[in-house]
């Protein structure tokens, strides 16, 4: 890839003038903003839009942004909702899933630590995606479009009261207003509207990060090159670089990620509990960090240090909101709004979803629709949707060091990230608002289901804590009776479904993954002194490792299945998958 070509057509021009009124003005024009952008367009061409940012050149290659990482929704949205496809196959990396390696000893020998990740390219595409390449090339086709991409712009206030809403900004020292019947913030963690109207919230999720880009990339398996039994796992030589990796251990997790235009992501996620803030909030201080607990990485980073192009760090990065979208024609879309953890990639899904109900809302008012109650649902489903998510983060870090628990929280998310919301949004139907409501109470019950499994891996981490002389087995024995399941979910999402077929597989979804569900607890349950009576229907929302709980909270209540008939239906469907729904299906991509 050229970087010069990449950069010299894409400037955002920072003299091009504000028109007097706009139907959307978007502040920030970021990943969130220039998507947004785009997907109006391509949704309402007629639709008049004004982004306003603040750089006033393009963006710099690399040594840019963090969020470099999609999974299946996010790099949907950028593929086909947004229509990047040709770009992304051109220009980024595409990557061969997440990969997780748990905590093994020092750290010191990569091929001994559990492995869970693909040893091919899965199904559905997934991208590394150099931020400032990619927004470049954004705002060269919004403006394409005939969006008004406005650089050098600083939003200095709103007025919401007005109609239309009039927003005030300097441009290049010039004092400047305009109108728009809707304003959508996009300034990501400058949350303009947030502050202005107060709607930040806190949540119980403490974690800082640090991270740096090295110049002239990373092999993780140079590290165990000389391993043959290691290299063998991969259906070929060189894929587990172009993963998005993650090695992870007790109150932390390190990212990898390569980049199209050379360098490599590395990043720290870490719990200031085991970890403080202080050991990762400078490049020296994070070497040596990584040296201890990450001697390998350690040790390949710190001959290299002059080839760091950036050092960004962030403390306590999760926050929530206390609203998205307004009857008064507003909208937080991004980071602008609420953010998890990078963990599992959630970013781009969250601006996918964002961006969809902000178009379905917008479009649908300026075609002369009351839109008032596709607000409220809008805004309940976002909210809903980043309760779960962040439930997979809050106090888990503790549990990143306990390679048995872990790896059957990866096992149980890896499944579940890739059914209910994520196959209605791959599948195109967010943003269809009856659609969604016919399959909510399905996608509730996933939702419902996932939170209560998110305090079961705590509590058997506080009963099982890790030895450190105990042999943990390379593969857990749910793991190949639950592997094909994981492969049937992405699988799935590259089948084309009609509204019924769609329907009845995320109707299929929940009871699979209420088996799924009672097949772990199983597992867990070993730990205990007091076994539950697995003679007796479980009910999967209730599974817990507190007994004395059980009654009050209806482990034995409606609706249940046993263990037996929970094991069957999971091996039933893993039969299924290797009878041939998918040709592949022999040799299952999921290693762990």
């Amino acid at each position: 890839m050229n970087d010069e070509r990449s950069v010299s057509s894409l400037e955002i021009r920072p003299l091009h003038v504000a028109r007097e009124q706009y139907d959307v003005v978007i502040m920030g024009g970021g990943l969130a903003g220039l998507t947004l952008a785009i997907q109006l367009k391509r949704r309402r061409p007629d639709t008049s839009i004004a982004v306003l940012e603040k750089r006033e050149g393009p963006a710099p290659l690399a040594a840019f942004k963090v969020g470099e990482s999609t999974v299946p929704s996010g790099a949907h949205y950028f593929e086909k909702v947004v229509g990047m496809e040709d770009h992304l196959k051109k220009d980024q990396l595409i990557k061969i899933g997440l990969r997780f390696f748990l905590t093994a000893g020092d750290n010191e020998d990569i091929t001994l630590r559990i492995e869970q990740g693909a040893a091919g390219y899965p199904p559905h595409d997934n991208w590394q995606i150099d931020r400032g390449v990619f927004e470049n090339e954004l705002a060269s086709r919004a403006r394409a479009l005939g969006v008004d991409v406005l650089g050098g712009c600083r939003v200095q206030d709103v007025d919401l009261d007005a109609d239309p809403h009039v927003v005030s900004f300097t441009q290049m020292e010039a004092n400047v207003t305009t109108k728009g019947r809707w304003v959508v913030d996009a300034s990501g963690r400058a949350s303009l509207l947030k502050r202005k109207l107060g709607l930040s919230k806190d949540v119980a999720h403490t974690i800082n990060a640090a991270w740096i880009r090295l110049s002239g990339g990373l092999d993780i398996e140079d590290w165990g090159r000389d391993n043959e039994a290691w290299m063998g796992k991969m259906s070929e030589p060189g894929l587990r670089a172009l993963s998005t990796n993650h090695l992870m251990g007790e109150g932390y997790w390190v990212w990898m990620i390569p980049l199209s235009s050379g360098p490599i992501s590395i990043g720290i996620c870490a719990d200031p509990r085991i970890h403080p803030f202080e050991e990762i909030s400078e490049p020296d201080r994070m070497v040596a960090w990584l040296k201890r607990h990450e001697p390998q990485l350690g040790d390949a980073v710190e001959p290299r240090v002059g080839q760091i192009v950036d050092f960004l760090r962030v403390q306590d990065f999760a926050y929530g909101v206390q609203q998205v979208y307004s009857h008064d024609r507003w909208t937080l879309v991004g980071e602008a709004a609420a953010f998890a953890d990078p963990f599992y990639s959630p970013g781009s899904d969250f601006i996918g979803v964002g961006n969809t109900f902000t178009t379905d809302l917008i479009c649908a008012d300026l075609d002369g629709e009351d839109v008032s109650e596709r607000v409220d649902y809008y805004s309940d489903w976002y909210f809903r949707t980043f309760e779960k998510v962040i439930s997979r983060y809050t106090d888990q870090y503790l549990l990143f060091g306990n390679a048995w628990v872990a790896q059957h929280k990866l096992i149980w998310d890896t499944y579940l990230n890739h059914t209910g919301n994520v196959t209605l949004f791959v599948k195109n139907r967010y943003g269809n608002y009856e659609f969604m409501k016919s399959v909510q109470e399905d996608v509730d019950r996933l939702y419902r289901l996932d939170m209560n499994m998110q305090e079961l891996w705590k509590q058997w981490h506080e009963l099982q804590p890790p030895d450190p002389d105990e042999d943990i087995p390379e593969e857990a024995p749910l793991a190949k009776l639950i592997r094909p399941m994981m492969f049937g979910a992405f699988a799935d999402l590259v089948r084309e479904l009609d509204d019924d077929a769609l329907r009845e597989e995320i109707s299929q979804q929940v009871p699979r993954s209420e088996a799924l569900a009672v097949v772990i607890f199983g597992q867990a349950a070993e730990a205990l002194d007091e076994r539950p009576d697995f003679e007796r229907p479980i009910n999967p929302y209730a599974v817990s490792l507190r007994p004395e709980r059980w009654d009050a909270d209806g482990l034995y209540a409606e609706p249940g299945m046993t263990l037996k008939d929970a094991t069957e239906l999971v091996e039933s469907f893993a039969d299924a998958i290797a009878a041939g729904a998918s040709g592949q299906a022999e040799d299952p991509f999921f290693l762990a």
